[in-house]
């Protein structure tokens, strides 16, 4: 079902603003500027063949609970054929983050943007570009990105990548960067792997925890601080500056190896809703998706706080995973259809306990105890053996009764299912959030 304009400002996080082209507001002076720096620069997200999101984080240099801004869009890098103007405003409780969704755009066509503070100040100019029209079969240029560990090099890849595509012919330039997920490391490690110092470390967190190995991420301030961390690096701003980026998330944005709102530091399963809300916010004020949209092509939508504290963990696991739904579609003319998943939120606990190998005197799991333990009770029709097939055969199945594993959970793998049926694109993009993985899959 299609949502007219003003359904759809209900659906939009308050911190997200609604802009569309031919827009020339007249800025008006508050009276009061604030000197503002833009210092994570600017980027765009999730192109559509009308449509674009826009960010930028306005960060006062004196102390205010909100500062104005304005917004300028336009046909060339030099603003002269500008297509929107308005006034913006942003606050401290989105750390001074805004996500602006500019619609009524041309398909297939590049834009440049930028910020602009009261006092003069202005961000460094964005390049987007909006997605073909549906019916077009105009050829489309992805990159591919994922895993930047902040702390074990200065994202050379990212450079590299911006001087090529600089360089290339225009009709051979990236349209789109699909970032497939660890876009920050909530731990941070203080040693290379295999000792060393690192070329470089993120400063302390606001708050953090540790443990024998490293500090990690606990609170909304240690999250947001990371985000502003890795987009202080010039070439991962560069490459935000000059592409739309079309993003899913790993585990390292919330805990590593977690699930739902489940961390596994130490190979214990511990419930973690508050850090799962708190790494979720901070996703969402700093990586610019269309979420709340009828063109998201998926149930996913914008942030909503949740209340924690109920009776149940179970009640705040759910409100933790609920409170920010990513999954969705990007069309890219009938070449491409971008299915964005999310394999963490949804996908149960980890089939067996860590170290259960040893206990078996395997060098490590097989593929057959992995099937034994991932199927459950359902394993073999419904007739699980009672005790593993391993060492003396006197271990007791530790999934005997449980239900099978997954790892998009039944509503979303219902929805995938009906994305891959239900698409007519020459090429289905299937975006498995576990670090580098891809399917391509053409259309039968």
């Amino acid at each position: 079902m299609l949502l007219n304009r003003r359904q759809l400002l209900g659906l939009l996080s308050s911190g997200t603003f609604l802009l569309s082209a031919g827009v020339r507001a007249a800025v008006k002076l508050t009276g009061n500027p604030q000197r503002l720096r833009f210092p994570q620069g600017v980027a765009s997200g999730d192109p559509q063949p009308d449509a674009v999101m826009l960010w930028t984080r306005a960060e006062p240099e004196s102390p205010a609970d909100t500062v104005a801004l304005s917004l300028q869009v336009a046909q060339d890098p030099d603003f002269t054929g500008l297509v929107l103007q308005a006034p913006l405003s942003t606050d401290k409780t989105s750390d001074y983050t805004l996500r602006v969704f500019v619609d009524k755009l041309e398909p297939a066509r590049t834009y440049y943007y930028r910020f602009l503070g009261e006092d003069g100040s202005r961000s460094v100019t964005g390049r987007t570009r909006t997605a073909p029209h549906p019916d077009s079969a105009a050829p489309v240029t992805v990159a591919l990105a994922a895993c930047q560990n902040y702390e074990s090099g200065f994202y050379g890849s990212w450079a590299r990548m911006l001087a090529d595509d600089m360089a290339a012919p225009a009709g051979e330039q990236i349209d789109f960067v699909l970032h497939t997920g660890d876009f920050i490391y909530e731990r941070v490690f203080p040693k290379r792997y295999r000792g060393g110092d690192q070329p470089r470390l993120p400063p302390p967190f606001p708050d953090g925890a540790n443990d024998d190995s490293n500090d990690y991420a606990v609170s909304l301030a240690d999250y947001r601080h990371l985000y502003k961390t890795y987009l202080n690096d010039p070439h991962l701003q560069a490459a935000r500056a000059r592409w739309p980026f079309v993003c899913t998330w790993d585990d390292h944005e919330f805990s590593n190896n977690g699930y739902q709102s489940y961390s596994t530091y130490g190979g214990e399963n511990r419930p973690d809703p508050q850090r799962k809300l708190n790494a979720n916010q901070a996703w969402f004020e700093f990586i610019p998706m269309v979420l709340s949209d009828a063109r998201s092509g998926g149930p996913a939508h914008d942030f909503v706080a949740a209340d924690l504290g109920g009776s149940e963990e179970e009640e705040d696991n759910n409100a933790a995973v609920d409170s920010l739904c990513i999954y969705r579609r990007l069309r890219w003319g009938k070449l491409l259809d971008a299915v964005i998943t999310d394999n963490r939120s949804y996908r149960s606990p980890h089939c067996l306990p860590a170290g259960l190998h040893k206990q078996l005197g395997l060098p490590m799991n097989t593929v057959k105890l992995v099937e034994i333990a991932d199927g459950g009770r359902e394993y073999r029709d419904g007739n699980p053996p009672e005790f593993l097939p391993y060492g003396d055969g006197a271990m007791p199945n530790p999934a005997l009764r449980r239900p099978a594993g997954t790892i998009l959970g039944e509503a979303q793998k219902a929805w995938f299912l009906d994305q891959l049926k239900e698409s007519g694109a020459t090429w289905k993009v299937c975006c498995v959030n576990s670090g580098t993985e891809l399917i391509l899959s053409p259309a039968s």
